[in-house]
């Protein structure tokens, strides 16, 4: 039987991403952001929320594509996300 968690909406994925987020899980929130942008891949802010989460896990690379896609996009990652990993790119 499938998980009933394959049908929640790309919202709901994100929603419990910042969840885990805000409890320092950080791994967790990047697999709920990327089901969350399987299913609604043109989604500006999912790339920026996953950016930030990466960022956390000092996965600095990976950080910087998102928020090179969030903006791609349309959208704008947050200035104190991109203050942060620009200082984390210096040390």
């Amino acid at each position: 039987m499938p998980s009933p968690l394959g049908r929640w909406s790309a919202d709901a994925w994100a929603i419990r991403g910042h969840v885990w987020g805000a409890k320092r899980d950080f791994a967790r929130a990047i697999a709920d952001y990327d089901q969350s942008l399987r299913l609604k891949p043109r989604w500006a802010d999912g790339y920026g929320y996953r950016g930030l989460a990466r960022l956390m896990q000092v996965e600095l690379a990976e950080a910087e594509a998102d928020f090179a896609r969030c903006r791609a996009l349309g959208g704008t990652p947050t200035p104190e996300a991109e203050r942060l990993l620009r200082e984390m790119k210096r040390r």
